[in-house]
């Protein structure tokens, strides 16, 4: 199969060396695209080496890790593909000033991912009680329009009761991390088990102090399931859209 695309793997300075004895996706070899001060990272791909298999997401990966030991590199995520290198150096044309921003914000930065996972049935007992006439027992005489109505605003009203528990949890526990963080992102109950998905930025030094504090919260929370991944390349404070 042809390889007649340009798979980006990161956005670093112009004059940054690409590392020796690295390969992208398939074996492929590096090819810095420049503009200006910036150039990409890349190799060709053909359109079937973007399919996120694990070997792929290794490779990834390990050319973003080795770019970013040589210097200040922006990572791109994984199947970040143009067609042609004339289009990677229009993209960096179009995005220079933010790809050159992200690259100073974001230099000697690392990403912790946090993951927090619970069982809403266990907390809604947490909840006031609900007192809305329309969550009791309908009478027996009640049609089934009715009947259906109230079955709706009682499961409504329960999905209510679940997403303000999982904010006010959210808040609490995600807070008890931002302080250590220079920047963070978040996302509160993106499925109904997943009550916090989180991305922190950290300076390296303090990656110590913040899985203490992690740890601390874990003991302290012994209903939820907390999952800590990391340290990674700062992929989630990448400023959108990326490179396309």
């Amino acid at each position: 199969m042809v390889a007649n695309g340009c798979y980006v793997y990161a956005i670093v300075g112009r004059e940054t060396p690409l590392p020796s004895g690295v390969a992208g996706l398939d074996g492929a070899p590096l090819v810095a695209v420049p503009w200006q001060d910036l150039a990409a990272v890349t190799s060709r791909v053909a359109p079937a080496a973007v399919r996120p298999t694990a070997e792929r997401l290794l490779c990834h990966e390990a050319v973003v890790e080795a770019v970013r030991r040589d210097g200040r590199a922006l990572p791109m995520r994984f199947g970040t593909v143009l067609p042609d290198p004339a289009a990677v150096a229009q993209a960096l044309s179009l995005h220079h000033d933010t790809l050159r921003a992200d690259r100073e914000r974001l230099a000697g930065q690392v990403e912790l991912g946090l993951v927090v996972l619970w069982k809403p049935e266990d907390c809604r007992g947490e909840a006031p009680p609900e007192q809305d006439s329309a969550l009791r027992p309908s009478p027996a005489t009640a049609g089934p329009g009715t009947c259906y109505l109230r079955s709706r605003l009682a499961e409504h009203r329960r999905e209510a009761v679940v997403r303000s528990l999982a904010e006010e949890y959210a808040r609490s526990l995600g807070g008890a991390l931002h302080r250590y963080a220079r920047e963070s992102r978040s996302t509160t109950l993106p499925t109904p088990r997943l009550v916090l998905r989180a991305a922190y930025l950290l300076a390296p030094a303090d990656i110590g102090a913040f899985r203490e504090a992690f740890e601390a919260l874990r003991r302290a929370h012994p209903r939820f399931r907390f999952l800590l991944s990391g340290p990674w390349p700062p992929y989630s404070f990448v400023t959108p859209p990326p490179l396309r």
